[in-house]
């Protein structure tokens, strides 16, 4: 019976001023990160064409003339692509819970929460990612070095 209590007291959480003011300025700041965002993506973007445009034209030992035009477009984009979500997330927290906190709306502010966690379960998954290749390519090169002796 008491965990039953706990978890209705879990569930009917009320929200005070402090918590409010907390939400709303992380809300202040995660539309002007998710803005700053997006601006980085476009600009990221258009690098990446701008770069295309003259990997055929750069020396031949330049990490972009290596790839072409095609390869160099496929990498901007693709680095575009896999960050988009993030910052799109958070641009959905940022919007979804002023309103959410304003008409003291449950389904709402979950939603935004949501949005948030999920902006920091991608970051956890792509670090994982991340540090699972660069050991990947650390016992590659150590393995690499030590069979060249």
């Amino acid at each position: 019976m008491d965990n039953h209590n706990a978890s209705t007291e879990l569930f009917s959480l009320e929200i005070d001023e402090t918590a409010k003011s907390t939400f709303l300025e992380m809300a202040r700041w995660t539309k002007f990160l998710s803005i700053m965002g997006f601006i980085f993506l476009g600009l990221f973007v258009i690098a990446g064409i701008v770069l295309a445009m003259v990997a055929d034209n750069m020396p031949g030992n330049s990490p972009f003339a290596v790839f072409g035009a095609v390869g160099t477009m496929v990498y901007f984009i693709g680095i575009a692509a896999v960050t988009f979500y993030p910052v799109y997330a958070l641009l959905r927290f940022s919007t979804g819970i002023k309103p959410a906190i304003k008409n003291h709306d449950k389904f709402q502010f979950n939603r935004a929460l949501r949005s948030l966690k999920n902006t920091f379960k991608y970051y956890g998954i792509m670090m994982i990612v991340f540090l699972g290749i660069y050991g990947v390519v650390i016992v590659v090169v150590a393995f690499t070095g030590v069979m060249n002796k």
